[in-house]
C-alpha cells in the first residue's frame, strides 16, 4: 500500500520543459531520475504508487523529447 507522506518528486506538477534552458531541463532530468530510483527502492509501507511513479517515468521522457529537439538541429551535438 502506497504512502501519501513520501515525498513529492522535485518540481512537480510544474514542469514547463519549453520554457526551461537547456541546463535546467538536464537538472531536472537529474532530479526526477534519482527521486525514480529512491522511491522504487523505498520500502513499501512507505513508497509512493506506481501510478506516480510512472507518471513521473512518462514527464522524464517529456524532458528526454524536448532536449532531443533542441538538439536536433545543431550538427555533432546529441543531447547529452
Amino acid at each position: 500500500m502506497a504512502n501519501n507522506d513520501y515525498p513529492m518528486p522535485p518540481h512537480y506538477p510544474f514542469i514547463n520543459t519549453q520554457m526551461m534552458t537547456a541546463r535546467e531541463l538536464r537538472e531536472m532530468l537529474e532530479d526526477l531520475w534519482e527521486w525514480v530510483h529512491d522511491a522504487e527502492m523505498a520500502h513499501e509501507n512507505v513508497a509512493p504508487s506506481d501510478d506516480l511513479i510512472q507518471e513521473i517515468r512518462q514527464q522524464m521522457g517529456v524532458i528526454i523529447e524536448e532536449r532531443v529537439e533542441r538538439h536536433s538541429d545543431e550538427p555533432g551535438r546529441s543531447a547529452e
